[in-house]
């Protein structure tokens, strides 16, 4: 009988049951340190966005604003105003109606002299109230007046300029200098300022616009959060803040956003949906493979394990050795498996002698198989007119174009020059292989000098028709290649070596004599060249 962890039934449950409880383990670290980070930063990410959108809602009514108090100080009526030469400006724009509909509760005329000229709006329990140069009977105004003689007193430019006011109240502030008109170039009379409230009712307006559940207060600066804050209020809400600064000293606006979180739940519903799919996956192929290791493994194995045991006890073993049977674990029970793994192993065998002779990237034969089948080539020249030509081919300037096209497009190249070779030199006995990394080599056996010559160009010339384009060659637009010819003849023989060493000198003489061209190699003469 097999003890407990000798039996592979309980290794393979052990074995699985771990790598499930890794896997569930690795899941819930993914979701707490990687998943769960992310959502936490995309929902910032989207709350940065909604105060974002807030903020240029609050920017286009400061344009607005500037855009009104620019309509009112380039007036030409309110640059004579200014300076005391319409009294009756006042009796046709300046009344309780003219505020009303602008939406505005302050508007302060300066003189020159950056002075109050005149004064209306809405005191504090909202009673329409003008006040002049001479009276100053405006107390309700006395702290806005102040604020805004200040900033113009303190060197305004001669532009219109918008703030946000946070204290005593929220309220848009637009300023500009008063011209003649249009015209910039005649000295300004003065300065217009306009102060709209931030009531509820234009909250509730910039909460439809937006779609946002927003709040505008004013906030002391010491009680400010950082810039931008992000509060999640539960599962469904969270609240966003960023203060923005206003005019009013030691206050300042808050923008403030109640945002839902469906992306986050959503997002975070989906993963765990995901997550819990993936475990009970993992879950139900773990009993799978138990089952079908009990099924197709196992059963089979401890039946043949008692048919072994019999075929033991009847001494009808042959040769297989009696330790194996004696292990105590499934391994034992696999003995009588020998001899078809014995095949199996041959058969591997065979597969990788195949591959130690062939080129994995072109299929060509490799080095070692092109040299076997050289010595037997120059072995077997037995007349005096049978020679064995070798061809030594390279690819003109590889390099530089694995640099320019990359090592993908520099492997498809050689794939497709290795099928055009093994297509123009499919005679019997034939050979073409890839001898180095750009560089082939082709065995001509029973070929004569000349018509390897020719065979050689005519290979160049198709390589050449292949048009694939290669830039960076100075030999040609397109991929081209120099081709060393050498013979050995039944008369003048030479060994394999002292023929390669020829084929690769007539090589090298094509490569100095300008590439894109063959030259064999003669003995006690020049080279030939073709190309």
């Amino acid at each position: 009988m097999l003890r407990p962890l000798a039996s592979l039934r309980h290794r393979f449950l052990l074995a699985l049951g771990s790598v499930l409880a890794l896997a569930l383990l690795a899941l819930g670290l993914v979701a707490r340190y990687q998943i769960t980070p992310i959502l936490l930063e995309e929902e910032r990410r989207y709350a940065t966005a909604e105060l974002d959108r807030a903020e240029r809602a609050l920017d286009n009514e400061l344009g607005h604003m500037q855009r009104l108090v620019e309509d009112w100080a380039w007036w030409e009526d309110t640059y004579q105003f200014v300076r005391g030469e319409r009294p009756e400006y006042v009796d046709s724009n300046l009344y309780e109606g003219t505020l009303a509909t602008l939406d505005l509760q302050l508007m302060v005329f300066f003189s020159a002299d950056d002075e109050p000229y005149w004064t209306l709006g809405f005191d504090a329990s909202g009673r329409f109230a003008t006040c002049t140069a001479e009276t100053q009977a405006c107390p309700w105004a006395d702290h806005a007046l102040r604020v805004l003689q200040e900033r113009i007193t303190n060197g305004l430019t001669e532009d219109s300029h918008t703030w946000l006011m946070a204290a005593p109240r929220l309220a848009l502030i637009g300023v500009s200098p008063i011209y003649k008109g249009d015209d910039d170039t005649v000295p300004p009379s003065g300065w217009l300022a306009m102060v709209r409230p931030l009531s509820a009712t234009w909250i509730q307006q910039l909460r439809e616009t937006t779609g946002i559940d927003l709040t505008v207060d004013s906030v002391p600066m010491a009680a400010s959060p950082p810039a931008e804050a992000l509060s999640r209020l539960s599962a469904t809400r969270m609240r966003a803040f960023r203060d923005v600064e206003a005019m009013s000293e030691g206050h300042q606006v808050r923008l403030a956003a109640t945002l839902p979180r469906q992306r986050y739940q959503a997002s975070l519903e989906t993963f765990r949906f995901a997550l819990y799919w993936t475990s009970g996956v993992l879950v139900v192929a773990m009993i799978v493979v138990l089952l079908l290791l009990e099924s197709i493994v196992l059963k089979p194995l401890r039946q043949f394990a008692r048919f072994a045991q019999r075929l033991k006890e009847q001494e009808t073993l042959d040769d297989t050795p009696l330790i194996l049977l004696g292990r105590q674990d499934e391994i034992g029970m696999l003995v009588r498996e020998f001899q078809q793994l014995h095949e199996h192993q041959r058969a591997q065998k065979a597969l990788l002698l195949n591959l130690s002779q062939h080129d994995p990237l072109t299929g060509l034969a490799n080095r070692r198989l092109f040299d076997e089948k050289l010595d037997a080539a120059l072995a077997q020249v037995p007349e005096e007119s049978d020679s064995v030509v070798t061809l030594m081919l390279d690819v003109d300037h590889f390099k530089p174009y694995n640099d320019h096209y990359g090592h993908p497009q520099g492997d498809e190249c050689l794939v497709t020059l290795a099928e055009h070779m093994t297509r123009h030199f499919s005679a019997p006995g034939q050979l073409v292989a890839r001898t180095g990394g750009e560089e082939f080599s082709v065995l001509l056996p029973r070929t004569s000098l000349a018509d390897a010559q020719q065979q050689a160009a005519a290979l160049g010339t198709t390589i050449q028709r292949l048009a694939i384009p290669h830039a960076t060659s100075p030999v040609a637009p397109v991929v081209t290649v120099s081709i060393g010819v050498a013979v050995s003849t039944a008369s003048h023989p030479l060994s394999a070596t002292r023929l390669m060493s020829r084929a690769d000198l007539a090589l090298y003489r094509a490569k100095a004599h300008g590439r894109n061209r063959v030259e064999a190699y003669r003995e006690a003469e020049q080279p030939t060249t073709s190309g």
